[in-house]
């Protein structure tokens, strides 16, 4: 925590960033309670942010099938 504080999100670079950071805490074998803590953290900054710059179209149907199968190949 004292190499990566938790800062709110506001560019796509410090987004980037805490995704690293996030990733390398999940992919750890065991946390520790701060670690745990420090993971919900960097998590709910990520949806903040996620929330008002990411959009995410709603597809379904024969739409979603052909995103995935090309996502496949």
């Amino acid at each position: 925590m004292q190499s990566f504080p938790p800062r709110p999100i506001r560019t796509e670079e410090a987004y980037r960033a805490t995704q690293e950071v996030l990733d390398t805490l999940l992919d750890a074998d065991e946390l520790s309670p701060a670690e745990s803590d420090y993971l919900d953290v960097l998590g709910t900054l990520i949806h903040e942010y996620e929330e008002r710059h990411v959009s995410i179209s709603d597809i379904c149907g024969l739409e979603l099938l052909k995103v995935l199968m090309g996502d496949r190949i």
